[in-house]
């Protein structure tokens, strides 16, 4: 099986779960094989989730035999520094104070809502996500 087919399973299963697929890496390290799944919904996403997703995605490449030979499974949520840029990443952090960065202000606040293609924060502010140069979720 292909990369692209053991991407199709993991979307599925993860979309099956309720959760928001953030990303996605297959790769070699050293002499193993590592694929590793993060994964968030709305609010948080806890450790019986990702427990629940790595159980469902290793019996469907046990099953289905996606991946040949020994291999590492990593399910876990995005950790809170990594950069938002993606329409799944305002969705899942709405409710989450955010740290942004356009081409004139950078400000601190909670994301209130994303819906139209707009980011609302809580201050009022409404933002369009293509002049976000950068933005992560803050402490």
């Amino acid at each position: 099986m292909t990369h692209d087919d053991v991407l199709e399973h993991v979307e599925k299963i993860v979309a099956e779960s309720g959760l928001l697929l953030v990303d996605t890496n297959f790769f070699q390290s050293g002499r193993r094989r590592v694929l590793r799944v993060f994964v968030d919904r709305v609010g948080r996403v806890g450790l019986d989730e990702c427990a629940g997703v790595s159980r469902a995605i290793a019996n469907a490449v046990e099953t289905l035999d996606l991946i040949q030979g020994a291999y590492t499974l990593e399910v876990s949520s995005p950790g809170i520094g990594r950069q938002l840029s993606t329409e799944n990443d305002w969705k899942r952090c709405v409710g989450r104070k955010l740290e942004v960065k356009t081409q004139s202000e950078e400000f601190t606040e909670i994301l209130a809502d994303y819906t139209d293609g707009l980011l609302t924060f809580e201050g009022g502010r409404v933002t369009d996500p293509g002049s976000v140069l950068s933005a992560r979720e803050a402490i």
